[in-house]
Order: C-alpha cells, then structure tokens, then sequence
C-alpha cells in the first residue's frame, strides 16, 4: 500500500475538498492492481470504476514507473536533480499528469513535468517521454533523434515497440495494459525492474 499513498502525496495541496477526495478514491480504487502486483500478477486498471478516465489512468502509471527503471547514473548530476517527464501529444494526460507530480519524489528526485508543444524541438534533455497516439506519424523521426539516449519513451500506440519505443500502455480486456520493448530498454541503457517485466507483456528482440 505504500505506492498507493506515495500517489496520494503527488495530489495537489489542499486536496481535502470533495471533488479531490473524490479523485483521490477513484486513483486508489483503479490503482490497487499496482500495489498487490507481485499477488495477483497485473498492472492492468480494473474495469470497475468506469468513470474514472483513461489519461487518469495512464498518468498514474507513467508518475509511478520511475520507481521500476534505473537510469545511468550520469544522467542526474546531483542526487536530488529532477527527474524530467516530457509530453508530447497527450493534452488531457499532461493535465492529470500536473495533479499528481507536484511536491513528489523517487528516491530523492523530485518529478518535473514539460508539456512539448507540436512546434518545439523533440526533447532529449528529460528521463521521460510520452508520445501520445496523435503523434504516430512522427514515431520514426523522434525515435531515431533519440538514438541510444537513456530516455524511457512511453507510447499508447500499436507500433510503438516496433518502431523502436520501450514502454508502450496499451489495452487488453477493455483494460490498460503496459507492454514492453526489452531489447530497446538494453540499447537506452535502462534496468527495469523484474517487478514490473514479470507482470508487463514483454518483447525481447524488436530493437532498431
């Protein structure tokens, strides 16, 4: 239960009104696979709280997969430097996204969220990037400007991981599911946790 109430820290501050009590039981109720995922063997939101959106949803799982990925040390110059959460394409998730990242940490780093705007250069200077379904397109260009940098790209397309992509949330069952491109987590220099791989939909070998 510790994830659970980790997430609860990452809502804004003076969160006790209603409506954000309201949210904060819906995160909690969507999310409870992620606490018991060594238990029951999945990371997928339950279908029983169908008012609860599918940006929500996802945001909760890209705020919380820094604490299954291990980045090259040189990438935070200091122990407390942040760990950047670039979105590209995700509107509606860039604004849940802002809800749950302010005053949270992992392992000493606070979360810093950049929404990317479609004109601004692709970023390579983040630990995160999100590149929503409307930026398909465009998947090959961005993939390839990336190259080998230790950069987790996240996706909610079909030919994320073919293209190159490591984390891809896609669905099952009506169900968010993560799937995952292990061959091009090795090549960015990233460590995922065993926790995760055990319960995510891994391919070994689609790296480009």
């Amino acid at each position: 239960m510790a994830i659970l109430i980790r997430i609860a820290h990452g809502l804004p501050r003076g969160s006790r009104d209603g409506r954000h009590k309201r949210t904060l039981r819906r995160l909690l109720g969507a999310l409870l696979p992620i606490a018991v995922l060594c238990v029951v063997g999945t990371l997928w939101a339950p279908a029983a709280e169908p008012q609860l959106s599918e940006p929500q949803i996802k945001a909760a799982f890209l705020v919380n997969f820094p604490k299954y990925v291990d980045w090259p040390a040189e990438v935070f110059a200091k122990t407390n430097s942040p760990i950047v959460l670039s979105v590209l394409g995700g509107n509606k998730l860039g604004d849940e996204l802002a809800k749950m990242v302010a005053g949270k940490t992992v392992e000493g780093h606070p979360l810093m969220l950049k929404i990317v705007a479609k004109d601004e250069e692709i970023p390579t200077d983040c630990h995160i990037l999100f590149v929503g379904a409307t930026e398909r397109q465009r998947f090959p260009a961005i993939l390839k400007k990336l190259g080998d940098a230790p950069i987790l790209t996240v996706g909610e397309s079909d030919d994320f991981l073919a293209n190159g992509g490591i984390i891809n949330l896609g669905k099952q069952d009506k169900k968010v599911s993560v799937e995952v491109n292990l061959g091009s987590a090795n090549k960015a220099r990233l460590r995922i946790s065993s926790k995760l791989l055990n319960v995510a939909h891994v391919q070994k070998d689609t790296a480009r």
